[in-house]
């Protein structure tokens, strides 16, 4: 009878030891990290830990900036002027959920994927049926603690993703002032958590899983598709087919499990939230939204910008061509990206080039974000600009109603392009990170090539395009 050896603890790489902004900063808390934040301090003193409690305390503090409307309660202009807006409250009262009636029920409007709007009418189940402030403040708590979980999930699924050596990546998370800002707008961390979860598994090599997490993501929010996109394409070039194909199918049958029966019983209902897409106007925080604040900021009588159509033709192109040089960047860089480099431009491309990019939008962003650039400085930019733009936007809105406070469009218009540039830069430093990976922090780091790319990492190339 044979004894295996215990696999001994591989220590995490904190980023005091490895990031120039970490060390930095660091002086302001005693200096840089010694053993004890390592495998060999105690249990609470370790990434996962300290992550957990950082992201409850990031969640939290965003619930205490929502005290004006939550004694108040959302009116406008004041839940704008105040900055405390939420969806969360406000759509139960204004679509019909707050009658006691069902998701897809007539006179009710949500216009979101099946599992989020089951979501939000199991939470108003559980409040007062009335449109009433204390209606709205029961609706928002009990959200708010449905998505500190869901924030949580988000956290020890990136520690997950990240490797044994990169655990304190997690803390870009965890400390990020868009979980502070913009947790909880909707109900979209539930999905972020699903997604990222999904990559988890698929980095822990449980194709079946990942794909069931992924495809039930995709019932709540529509992005992770493109997280499935972006494990398809790296298949193409490592020829690691067989994985990707059951991950895709085990999605396609999570997501159908969730979306078919609505679409037998009610098709309209269910597919309200597609149509809606090729109905709309640019949206505020999109490229597409700069031509009516050029009439508004010149005084222009008619201010209607970019007609519904041509948004829509300029945003599903866009994301066409981004897409295709996306897969092409894929198949010809000079060694294969990682995953969640992948996914992240993907991502970053949908949301910078759609026809809207609502403050919320930023959370998918997030934990791909941490996973694809840990470094600390690339973050602080964009927190910097996210923060800015979360403060401009309301303001703006609040102007419609209120013109003494209200924000002029040309000043919106520098905060939309300092977020949209925030986001680019992150952009060109994965780009550059790909193209030269010894300024990848994570391959960077001994012993680590793509340790959220489940099959993919270590795996030679199989398909290798060559562009002259």
């Amino acid at each position: 009878m044979s004894t295996s050896t215990p696999r001994p603890e591989v220590p995490s790489v904190p980023p005091t030891t490895v990031d120039p902004l970490a060390r930095a900063g660091s002086e302001f808390l005693g200096g840089p990290a010694g053993r004890r934040l390592g495998g060999d301090g105690p249990w609470w003193a370790r990434a996962l830990p300290v992550s957990v409690a950082l992201a409850a305390v990031a969640v939290a503090a965003g619930a205490a900036s929502k005290h004006h409307c939550r004694a108040q309660g959302w009116n406008t202009p004041d839940q704008f002027v105040h900055a405390c807006y939420s969806d969360l409250p406000v759509v139960y009262t204004s679509s019909g959920l707050a009658g006691g009636l069902g998701p897809y029920a007539d006179g009710v409007s949500l216009n979101q994927p099946p599992l989020t709007s089951v979501l939000a009418w199991l939470v108003g189940r559980l409040t007062p049926h009335e449109v009433t402030v204390a209606a709205q403040r029961a609706y928002f708590d009990l959200a708010s603690v449905l998505l500190v979980l869901a924030a949580l999930v988000v956290v020890v699924a990136v520690w997950a993703t990240t490797g044994r050596r990169r655990g304190w990546d997690t803390l870009l998370v965890a400390v990020s002032p868009v979980l502070v800002l913009s947790g909880l707008l909707s109900f979209d961390l539930v999905a972020v958590a699903l997604a990222t979860a999904g990559l988890a598994c698929w980095a822990h090599r449980r194709p079946v899983a990942a794909g069931i997490l992924l495809g039930l993501a995709v019932a709540a929010r529509t992005y992770p598709v493109l997280l499935l996109l972006a494990i398809g394409l790296l298949a193409l070039r490592t020829g690691r087919h067989r994985a990707a194909a059951v991950t895709v199918l085990s999605a396609l049958a999570a997501w159908l499990a969730v979306d078919l029966p609505f679409a037998l019983v009610d098709a309209r209902g269910w597919s309200a939230y597609l149509s809606a897409f090729f109905d709309q106007q640019a949206g505020y925080g999109s490229l597409w939204v700069l031509p009516q604040l050029a009439q508004q900021a010149v005084g222009a009588e008619v201010t209607s910008g970019l007609p519904g159509g041509a948004v829509v033709v300029l945003t599903i192109g866009a994301w066409v061509v981004w897409t295709l040089l996306v897969a092409l960047f894929v198949l010809w860089a000079p060694r294969r990206p990682r995953l969640v480099q992948v996914a992240f431009l993907l991502v970053a491309g949908f949301c910078v080039l759609g026809a809207a990019f609502p403050p919320q939008a930023s959370l998918w962003l997030l934990p791909l974000a941490a996973l694809a650039v840990p470094r600390w400085r690339e973050h602080l930019v964009w927190w910097a600009a996210e923060a800015a733009y979360f403060a401009a936007v309301w303001l703006f809105i609040a102007g419609q109603s209120d013109t003494d406070r209200a924000l002029p469009p040309e000043l919106y218009a520098l905060f939309l392009l300092l977020r949209l540039g925030a986001v680019a830069w992150l952009v060109v430093c994965v780009v550059r990170d790909v193209k030269n990976p010894h300024d990848d922090a994570v391959r960077a780091t001994r012993g680590l090539d793509d340790p959220s790319g489940g099959d993919f990492d270590r795996a030679p190339d199989a398909l290798v395009v060559r562009v002259a």
